[in-house]
């Protein structure tokens, strides 16, 4: 993306220039919500970071075969994608999910925005993403976005949503960022999945020996006055997938 089409979609009175970079990522991290579960989680992906894409190409597919790559294409299925749109994925993570995309959209006509909380994680999406769409990163929390009011065309998450500090906060920013019409995805791991991986995990079980998913709450957390709302649960029950318009 240029810079004059990311100062478009900032918030009014935020200037492109203003905003420190760690390399081509802008940082727009609002310290007062690192706190809580987004500081704990936000720790563990920055020492993820290095080995995560290892365990997604490799350690995930050994151990569920194809079954990864239909849930990724099953949460794409999800979104009104077109060329030429304005995109935000909220929790891009190192980005490999992109892949996932429809074959029939061409990744360097969206103007794609990324942000994540782990500076880590966006580092490892900057490197092997950056020339494969016109994509364009910024640290920051789902809780506090740094766009304008009705910016994007897509929006959508996946992954992480079940910790954030604040659930309800993070889907008033995804609604609040979207285009009137805009059909919003959020998808994470049920609170099976969360116990039977998570927990059994040796990189992950100290972080998730107390953590708990409660999919009433984060249904709960969605804005009133949506539109369309739909819960879907996919992989055996082991993902869900939230979808309302505004």
């Amino acid at each position: 993306m240029t810079d004059t089409k990311i100062q478009e979609k900032l918030k009014p009175g935020l200037k492109l220039a203003d905003f420190q970079k760690d390399g081509d990522i802008y940082l727009a991290l609002n310290p007062d919500y690192v706190s809580g579960d987004n500081a704990k989680y936000m720790t563990m992906y920055n020492r993820l970071a290095r080995w995560y894409d290892f365990g997604e190409k490799w350690i995930g597919p050994l151990l569920h075969g194809k079954a990864i790559d239909k849930l990724r294409k099953d949460q794409m299925a999800e979104i009104e994608w077109k060329d030429h749109l304005s995109v935000l994925y909220v929790s891009i993570g190192t980005g490999q999910d992109l892949r996932y995309i429809p074959e029939n959209i061409d990744l360097k006509s969206l103007d794609f925005v990324g942000a994540d909380i782990s500076i880590g994680m966006l580092k490892k999406c900057q490197k092997s993403c950056a020339k494969k769409t016109n994509l364009q990163l910024f640290h920051a929390c789902a809780e506090d976005l740094p766009f304008a009011d009705n910016s994007f065309d897509i929006v959508y998450h996946i992954g992480g949503i079940n910790f954030f500090s604040d659930k309800a906060k993070a889907m008033q920013e995804m609604l609040r960022v979207a285009k009137p019409g805009t059909k919003i995805m959020i998808s994470d791991e049920t609170a099976d999945y969360v116990d039977q991986q998570y927990k059994k995990n040796h990189f992950s079980k100290d972080y998730f020996k107390d953590a708990t998913v409660d999919l009433g709450e984060i249904e709960a957390a969605i804005p009133a006055g949506v539109k369309e709302k739909e819960l879907k649960l996919l992989w055996d029950g082991k993902f869900y997938v939230l979808t309302f318009r505004k």
